[in-house]
């Protein structure tokens, strides 16, 4: 073998190594402190026609490793690394849903979905199976949002599932109260709705939209020469004094 060939043959395997080695770093590259979003907060409910998935994976975020790419109905939703999730809401039913590691090029994963049965208004808590399994690994919510307090929410690739929707979370229950002077509604060291004059019911009438359903009606007098304090709560709680 001559000298040039020799030469080509070592320029050849060269540039073999340095594109394997380029190809093992991409694969296990640290994606950016900026393509990750918030810190895991509790999910809040979703409306009865919707379902949540919260999609998550163990680890540490930035940690080297193969994305996760989230599949569902045979569709890329997200690519995970570890210590992060995803959140996706779409409609009751049964759906496919899975995570495959190493699946490129060919992404088979989205071609072999094991099928989830989803109830309307309800969370579910599913892991990336780190052993290569297709299978989702259910969690409880407990469980999961005990791993998920520090996981970050992966932002840096688009969703591309056409049946996920925008959440439609419910709005929480608010606890109001009102209070009205007691010597204008309430008779002096008396209780209950006898304890309430004449013309104190009009001043309820009065609030009845705001009251309405009054649950209990109180009235205290801790001394006569203090002002009473008459208070109406809608929620039907114990007061605090």
């Amino acid at each position: 073998m001559s000298f040039d060939e020799t030469m080509k043959r070592a320029a050849v395997v060269f540039a073999a190594a340095t594109v394997c080695a380029l190809v093992n770093t991409v694969a296990h590259a640290t994606i950016p402190v900026s393509k990750f979003a918030e810190t895991y907060q509790p999910a809040p409910a979703v409306a009865a026609n919707q379902s949540q998935v919260v999609y998550y994976r163990e680890g540490t975020t930035g940690q080297h490793a193969s994305a996760a790419n989230v599949y569902v109905d045979g569709e890329f939703h997200a690519s995970l690394l570890p210590g992060a999730f995803t959140v996706l809401c779409i409609a009751p039913g049964v759906h496919g849903l899975n995570a495959a590691l190493n699946d490129a090029p060919r992404y088979e994963g989205k071609g072999a979905q094991p099928r989830t049965s989803l109830e309307g208004g309800k969370p579910y808590f599913l892991k990336v199976s780190e052993n290569g399994t297709l299978l989702p690994k259910a969690v409880s919510r407990m469980d999961a949002e005990k791993e998920l307090a520090n996981s970050q929410r992966q932002v840096h690739l688009l969703s591309r599932a056409s049946i996920v929707v925008e959440c439609n979370y419910t709005a929480p229950v608010m606890v109001q109260e009102h209070t009205s002077s007691g010597d204008v509604a309430f008779a002096s060291d008396k209780t209950g709705y006898s304890a309430v004059r004449a013309d104190g019911r009009d001043v309820l009438t009065a609030d009845s939209d705001f009251l309405a359903p009054v649950d209990r009606i109180n009235s205290t007098d801790h001394d006569a020469s203090d002002r009473a304090q008459g208070m109406v709560r809608a929620d039907g709680g114990e007061d605090a004094g």
